[in-house]
């Protein structure tokens, strides 16, 4: 093969994976807008979060086209085709953690134009606790770092145990002041949408591992690692 062909491979390789992490960036943003939201109720400022929807999704579809481009073009093998398998599932998962942060942003909408106060103060610990594990697992991928990419993995159910007592918190609070349910409806949806962020940031990780390790983790392992 010509130099000039494999100079041409690599570039596109690199290309590929610089645009995941443009697109993690550009996620991140939103889901920390939408957890600042969380402590400020302006409905008017989930305007944030939809100004850049256009360019993640743009993003979402260069990266899904590349990958198809250079696997019908090169046919690559081993790290190479784990790379582009990786990247395209990666900025799936991504996609969809900024599906939720714009959904978390309009139920913070809907609970600012109904007047009611509701007491967020779980769902912004288990808020701040998903954008944390956003970040790392974004920094993993930087450093191609597969140690604390597993350590974002274990760290799942975590996310788990604290939607949990935000779940039930909230449930309390709607029975004790029932004349509020609908907000804490629309808190017990931003909650859940946390709770997947965590899933999405789950698979991310799972995906950096085999990118990098050619490894593929189960649930098994993460049992024996808590017991």
């Amino acid at each position: 093969m010509k130099q000039h062909t494999v100079r041409a491979f690599d570039e596109a390789l690199r290309t590929v994976a610089a645009d995941v992490l443009d697109m993690g960036q550009l996620v991140r943003n939103q889901l920390a807008v939408a957890d600042a939201l969380l402590g400020d109720m302006r409905a008017g400022d989930k305007a944030a979060i939809e100004a850049t929807e256009n360019d993640i999704n743009a993003l979402d579809r260069k990266i899904s086209d590349e990958v198809q481009r250079i696997l019908a073009l090169r046919q690559p093998l081993g790290v190479d085709l784990r790379t582009l398998i990786s990247c395209d599932r990666i900025a799936t998962d991504l996609e969809r953690i900024a599906d939720h942060a714009k959904n978390i942003a309009r139920r913070v909408a809907m609970i600012a134009e109904q007047g009611t106060s509701v007491d967020l103060t779980r769902t912004r610990t288990l808020a701040g606790r998903a954008l944390g594990q956003l970040d790392a697992v974004l920094e993993a991928i930087e450093q191609r770092d597969i140690v604390s990419a597993k350590a974002v993995w274990r760290a799942d159910s975590d996310i788990d145990s604290l939607y949990d007592e935000t779940f039930h918190a909230l449930v309390q609070e709607m029975c004790r002041e029932p004349q509020v349910a609908a907000s804490y409806t629309n808190a017990l949806f931003i909650a859940k949408s946390l709770e997947r962020v965590g899933d999405h940031v789950t698979n991310i990780a799972e995906d950096l591992v085999y990118w990098v390790a050619c490894e593929r983790l189960n649930k098994r392992d993460a049992d024996m690692d808590g017991s």
